[in-house]
């Protein structure tokens, strides 16, 4: 099996640093850790990616605003994206999934949330809306 791309779009280096080490050292995944919704583009533009992990609040815009902008019809992603984020879910979700966004992973109360959940997640995002071929 290839290892699956992503890019993961999250502000706090602690954070990035945290999911990139633990997704491609535990769970065998090639991670590109940008800190911007204006980053993550520009890497898109340059090389394909299977999902994009993003935080809900980024330093330009929200996490949402990113994959609306990646995913305009909101139910055929062009890249499945996942948020992470440690707010509540519920006010979120509806608009959330209408603007583009695949799928959901909670951080909940610890700042490094729950690696195994979001690993799980991608796997099977990318399962159901990314390039087939590429997962076994």
């Amino acid at each position: 099996m290839t290892a699956l791309r992503v890019l993961l779009v999250e502000d706090s280096e602690f954070m990035s640093n945290r999911v990139s080490e633990t997704l491609e050292t535990t769970h065998e995944m090639r991670l590109t850790a940008v800190g911007t919704a204006a980053a993550a583009r520009e890497r898109l533009d340059a090389d394909d990616y299977d999902c994009v992990v993003t935080n809900y609040e980024l330093p330009d815009e929200t996490g949402i605003e990113l994959a609306a902008s990646l995913n305009a019809s909101g139910t055929d992603p062009v890249v499945p994206v996942i948020l992470l984020t440690g707010k509540k879910l519920e006010p979120i979700a509806r608009g959330a999934i209408r603007k583009g966004v695949t799928e959901f992973v909670y951080k909940g109360d610890h700042a490094a949330g729950e690696m195994d959940v979001l690993e799980n997640r991608i796997r099977l995002t990318v399962r159901a809306y990314g390039d087939r071929e590429r997962v076994a």
